[in-house]
């Protein structure tokens, strides 16, 4: 039984990706899944978007220079 479901996971997993875990709120997880159902994409693929997106601007600064929003409210 459980090498069928083992099974059944590695099938939905598409080649080249792997999983990523994490806590988030369960009010801003429905929030995201209901956003993603309603443009009908897949949390996945927003997530990757999302990471790619701010990892980009990361690489795109300068080295030693901070972006605002990552210093949080020190700014006072």
């Amino acid at each position: 039984m459980y090498a069928r479901m083992e099974d059944d996971v590695a099938k939905k997993i598409p080649p080249g990706s792997t999983e990523l875990s994490l806590y988030i709120n369960k009010e801003l997880k429905l929030r995201f899944k209901l956003a993603c159902t309603a443009e009908e994409k897949p949390m996945s693929e927003v997530v990757t978007a999302l990471i790619e997106q701010w990892l980009t601007q990361k690489e795109t600064n300068s080295p030693g220079e901070t972006n605002k929003q990552d210093r949080g409210s020190s700014d006072e």
